[in-house]
């Protein structure tokens, strides 16, 4: 099958067919998901062992109490980024894998290959982008505290908003390059800038339809279960998680596998 051009409605409409053709899947998928991260978050979230007790005379064992607490929820934390990106990784997998013409099948949430690589490419995107917001809105705060004008603040603000969106943006193939190519090294991010730089507005515009999409679908899923005296909730409610967990995930794979010029089936 012949590589097809990248296009908004094309990624949606792709994202769309395939989030209802794989419906019951998709559905099995998010409950997973959901369940892992709750667990996750019920075991590492209330391990902050800080006392709610203020007047207690006992300082010295508090003090002790809330740095085994802060401590606690640093592990928590981390185990949940960890988890998030096992499982994030999973679902790109998914997603390349029905791009292909496959089915949506669940062995392959759970796969360590390539998870080193990612986790450390999640890392330094983070980094990048948070410094990247913070140089330009560091220097207008500056300013802003130098002269007392509050629009060095906001074009401080501006500009870093601007660059950390472009680099977000330029960098978000990288997880696709690493399933798809078994990129090394930080080769999945110069892959993925090079997919991504002549056609910044198109994804971008892409971002922007999808979470338009994604929120009119929350809105009208808890509208009509409101209209069906709350128990159409049970309905409206998992057909939009499947909708919003869905079209995303076979939107973007749409999108990597058009702009690497592969075949889409």
């Amino acid at each position: 099958m012949n590589a097809q051009p990248f296009s908004i409605g094309g990624a949606i409409g792709f994202g769309w067919k395939r989030a209802w053709k794989n419906f019951w899947w998709l559905l099995l998928v998010g409950i997973i998901f959901a369940a892992i991260n709750g667990v996750v978050f019920l075991v590492t979230g209330g391990t902050d062992m800080a006392p709610t007790d203020m007047t207690d005379p006992a300082a010295l064992q508090d003090q002790i109490t809330t740095a085994t607490g802060s401590v606690m929820s640093l592990i928590g934390s981390l185990v949940q980024f960890f988890v998030t990106a096992f499982l994030g990784l999973g679902v790109l997998r998914i997603a390349l894998a029905v791009t292909s013409g496959d089915r949506v099948r669940i062995g392959r949430l759970w796969s360590f290959e390539g998870f080193g690589r990612y986790v450390l490419a999640s890392i330094i995107v983070a980094i990048v982008v948070i410094v990247a917001f913070m140089i330009p809105f560091g220097i207008g705060l500056a300013i802003s505290a130098g002269t007392d004008q509050i629009a060095w603040l906001v074009i401080g603000l501006i500009l870093g908003l601007i660059v950390a969106i472009l680099l977000g943006l330029g960098f978000s193939f990288y997880g696709y390059v690493i399933v798809d190519k078994n990129a090394k090294g930080l080769s999945s991010l110069s892959e993925s800038w090079r997919l991504i730089k002549p056609h910044f507005g198109g994804l971008f515009g892409l971002h922007i339809v999808v979470a338009l999409i994604l929120v009119a679908t929350m809105i009208v899923a808890v509208l009509l279960g409101v209209l069906l005296i709350f128990v159409g909730l049970l309905i409206t409610l998992p057909i939009a998680g499947v909708l919003v967990f869905g079209i995303p995930a076979f939107a973007f794979a749409y999108a990597y596998r058009t702009l690497a010029g592969e075949p889409v089936a």
